[in-house]
């Protein structure tokens, strides 16, 4: 099944989402049945992602240094190896 983009597109495929990332060793986990119930079905995952790496030291930084690394690694297995 494709993912939608929102956070009720992961109901019955992920039970816990998880965030990371490689610049500030981020590594948190989030029960989607609790994001649900917080945000509502039709949050979008890449507002919610934002919004939960607000504080990243390295979202604004600007030349050749990366940006913000963070991610959801559990979605990787719902990619489409064809895309």
């Amino acid at each position: 099944m494709p993912l939608d983009g929102t956070i009720g597109g992961l109901v019955g495929m992920l039970d816990v989402l998880r965030i990371e990332c490689w610049r500030c060793d981020r590594h948190e986990r989030y029960h989607v049945a609790g994001l649900v119930a917080e945000l509502g079905a039709d949050h979008r995952l890449t507002d919610w992602l934002h919004e939960r790496t607000v504080d990243c030291p390295y979202k604004n930084e600007q030349g050749i240094t990366p940006a913000c690394g963070a991610h959801m690694p559990d979605l990787s297995k719902f990619r489409d190896p064809n895309v």
